[in-house]
């Protein structure tokens, strides 16, 4: 036989053997799956990641994740840099595997393992569950993701979604909350990184609040609040038309 096609079957032996499972992929991220898991559930979570694992400022380094099943419980396998993820809060992890039990697994347990180029394990969170706090109902449109409180409608989450969509157009995922405080005043909270909103002058949030209130509420006055990903405020504007 050729040297360079016996050289070629053998690396596709090794590739078809090597355990890793099917696959579905694009861009910049690839998602193996086994067996108890469907190929819609690997699109799901491939497509679930993408928008939140893109690189807003240059290219994204390839992402690799594997999905298995024991039993009634998921593992979420994912190559890791250790140096990198040494540095993070296991709550992380515990947290990521309640999201993607709730979003991805119709509610079954997701562990998540942290591994090496070949998926071989590292270290491993096993799912606990945590009570999640009431954001609200979701809608959402494009990468805007809104949760709505209190007394407002789906009809208005979807209008507020589609402006910010349109207006922000961003990269990745950017999460919001409407709802009213005590005193029945709007309030519209908004996830941003610390760092990178102080980074950024007032003027910017201030204006989108008055964006918010004149394009999707008629003029309501309102508290804007910059927040971390539970919705804790960190900056707070406030908008009155005048």
């Amino acid at each position: 036989m050729n040297k360079i096609l016996l050289s070629l079957l053998v690396s596709l032996l090794l590739f078809a053997c090597s355990g890793y499972g099917d696959k579905v992929s694009k861009d910049f991220m690839e998602v193996y799956y086994k067996e108890g898991i469907s190929k819609e559930q690997a699109e799901k979570t491939l497509n679930y990641f993408l928008p939140r694992w893109k690189n807003k400022d240059g290219e994204t380094p390839r992402k690799s994740v594997q999905l298995s099943k024991n039993g009634d419980t998921v593992n979420f396998n994912m190559v890791s840099k250790m140096e990198v993820m040494d540095k993070m809060e296991e709550d992380i992890f515990y947290t990521t595997g309640n999201e993607l039990s709730e979003n991805l697994f119709d509610g079954a347990p997701v562990n998540v393992l942290l591994s090496d180029k070949s998926f071989k394990p590292i270290r491993t969170y096993t799912f606990k569950k945590f009570d999640k706090p009431a954001f609200g109902k979701r809608v959402a449109d494009g990468n805007i993701e809104v949760y709505i409180k209190d007394s407002f409608s789906e009809e208005e989450g979807n209008t507020i979604a589609a402006f910010l969509s349109k207006e922000i157009h961003p990269a990745g995922i950017i999460s919001f909350q409407v709802g009213k405080d005590e005193s029945g005043d709007v309030v519209v909270s908004m996830v941003a990184n610390r760092a990178k909103a102080d980074a950024l002058p007032d003027s910017e949030f201030q204006n989108l609040a008055m964006l918010i209130s004149e394009k999707t509420l008629g003029g309501t006055p309102l508290i804007f609040h910059l927040a971390d990903d539970r919705f804790n405020p960190f900056k707070t504007y406030t908008y009155k038309m005048e």
